[in-house]
This record gives structure tokens, sequence and C-alpha cells, in this order.
């Protein structure tokens, strides 16, 4: 009983590794949108069996990562401008949900964990290095404010499909490379954002969310558009951005 038991933690364990491995490198855009991700590609790069292979598959197209294609197996999802303006509309739909919600009810426990996530993301460089990329530990701490401005609701599922939009528009911002962001003008979104919320002020603290969101993915379109109008420059409509694989 203990051997089995043993061995279907190191099996979770593993399929978990694999997941979060795959997971990763479909968000960074390592593995590109319409790639094939056939089962033996896969355990050469991952070093693992079928197994758990098709567990984090299958797992990543529950979040619409990958897709699973009838009798053709899986295949990095597609990106494309009417994706992307579908995923941020959502953001804005559930996040705004959420937030009513978390101010309505956060406690002052809530409070204190919002100002300590705030003043550690205004303590870090939005950019680093000389191609001005964002800052992985910035990046972090972004999602860090925003999940934790959202977390004083207790709505699980929302929070779930949050999460999962997020990873999306990480996702595109990934592999777009769009302009740089102004810091300046996020962070004064961050201010306004965190003290509406704690001054209670629903309406005004949705108001900023919306156009935090609006701010932060006009880079993003403004690429889709461009990179769309080029593909599709032959005549041929362009309907998805797919890699050659």
């Amino acid at each position: 009983m203990a051997k089995a038991a043993n061995l279907e933690e190191v099996r979770y364990t593993q399929g978990s590794l694999v997941y979060d491995r795959l997971r990763a490198d479909v968000i960074s855009g390592t593995l590109a949108p319409g790639q094939r991700l056939t089962l033996d590609m896969l355990k050469e790069r991952y070093h693992v069996g079928v197994t758990p292979l098709r567990e984090a598959l299958y797992r990543l197209s529950a979040s619409l990562l990958v897709t699973a294609e009838d009798q053709r197996g899986f295949r990095v999802t597609d990106i494309s401008l009417q994706h992307f303006k579908q995923v941020i509309a959502a953001r804005e739909s559930i996040e705004t949900l959420i937030l009513v919600d978390s101010i309505k009810t956060g406690s002052l426990e809530w409070e204190g964990r919002v100002l300590a996530a705030h003043n550690q993301l205004k303590k870090l460089p939005m950019y680093s290095g000389p191609s001005n990329a964002l800052s992985p530990e910035w990046m972090k701490a972004h999602r860090n404010f925003h999940y934790v401005m959202l977390s004083g609701s207790g709505h699980f599922f929302l929070e779930h499909f949050q999460s999962i939009l997020w990873d999306h528009a990480y996702r595109y911002r990934n592999i777009l490379k769009p302009d740089p962001l102004s810091a300046e003008v996020l962070m004064r979104d961050h201010d306004q954002l965190m003290e509406a919320a704690l001054s209670r002020d629903i309406e005004f603290a949705c108001v900023i969310l919306r156009r935090h969101i609006k701010n932060g993915s006009a880079a993003v379109l403004r690429a889709l558009a461009a990179a769309e109008g080029e593909a599709g420059a032959d005549g041929a409509p362009a309907q998805t951005l797919r890699s050659a694989y």
C-alpha cells in the first residue's frame, strides 16, 4: 500500500512539473502558435513518458492554451486579433465583477495585503536589459498586485477564470513583443486603483481598472492589427497567426 501510494505521489508530482513546464513554454511563445504537439516531440523535449504528457495536454486544453484536434492530437492555440479582443473584453467583465465584491467584503487584513503588494510593485523597475523587455520580477509583482486586489472577494471560480485570461494576455505580449508600455501611466493606474479600493469607492475603482486593462492592451492590439494586415497583404483574409510547424 505504501509503495503504491508513493508511486502515485511521484506520478502526480511528475505530471504537475510537466504541466508547469509546458504551460510556461506556451505562454512564453517558445512553443509557437499553431505548432503541432506530437507526443514524440514532447517526450524528447521534457524527458518524460506518455501518461504525464497526455495529462498536461488535457489540462492545458481546458484553459484553451492548447487545442485538441479530433484524431490529430494537440496543437498550440493560434493567436488572432479577434481572440485577443475577446480576452480583453472578458478580463474587463470578470475582473470588475470580482473587484466590486472584493471592495465590498474585503477585510482589514485584505487592505494590508493590498498595501504590501502595491509597495512591492512600486519598488521594482518595469523594464530590464538593453532590449527594454518587461522585467520578470516586475511582471510577477504586477500579477500579484492584481491578484491581491481581487482576493477579498472569495470568488474561487471567477478568480480561476481571471487567472486563465491573464495567461492568454501574457502569451500575446510575449509572442508579439509590442512597443513598450508607459511605466508612468501604468503606475498612475496602480496608485489610483489602490486608493479607490481602500477608500471603498467602487465606481471609481471599476473605471480605473477598465482604463488600466485598455492601457495595458493597446500596444498588443496595434501589433496584432499590423501583423494581420501584413499576413493578409496577398489578398487572402488573415484570420489567425500561426507558425509553419
